[in-house]
């Protein structure tokens, strides 16, 4: 099994070009298994999976990467048991940002929100995606500082601004 993170997948040496979409990224059947090969899997931002719905492949978005493994874990108990395994199909939930304090944009099947609700909702589902009662307590706790606390510095790129050295005969006159 493959598994990749990132924009851009490494190469991976032993693989034919017919395997393989120019960017890179592993041609992947409805299954998830790499073009070609007989055990390889790929998901993710590692694999290009054109289907009718997709034909220039799916979203880059951790949900298709969930989705994928959810399902190819699912085949992989399917083939156990000797049972057939299900085709990929991904479902879209929609998608989420906060675009600034107190703000956020949603954008769900079934509604579109802005502003502070979004807001809240975007903090509600994030938290909830969270593994453990502590861990949630402790992030919400984290978060919750930080509102609080709005050290803007936290968010600043700051760059050194250049200064020219001096020459030796000016370093010389500012002694004096």
């Amino acid at each position: 099994m493959l598994w990749a993170a990132g924009i851009k997948p490494n190469g991976i040496e032993g693989l034919q070009e017919i395997q393989m979409f120019r960017n890179g990224r592993l041609l992947v059947d409805e299954h998830n298994l790499v073009n070609e090969s007989k055990n390889i899997y790929a998901l993710g931002d590692l694999c290009l999976q054109q289907l009718p719905d997709y034909p220039k492949g799916h979203p880059q978005v951790a949900q298709v990467a969930i989705q994928q493994a959810d399902n190819l874990a699912n085949n992989f108990l399917a083939k156990l048991k000797n049972k057939p395994s299900k085709a990929f199909k991904y479902k879209n939930l929609g998608s989420m940002a906060t675009v600034g304090r107190k703000l956020a944009v949603v954008d769900l099947p079934f509604i579109k929100l802005q502003g502070l609700l979004a807001w809240l909702i975007w903090l509600f589902v994030h938290l909830m995606a969270i593994l453990g009662v502590k861990n949630r307590i402790f992030i919400f706790l984290d978060w919750s500082w930080n509102y609080l606390a709005f050290d803007p510095s936290l968010r600043l790129l700051i760059r050194p601004t250049y200064v020219k050295p001096k020459d030796r005969e000016e370093l010389i006159e500012d002694k004096n």
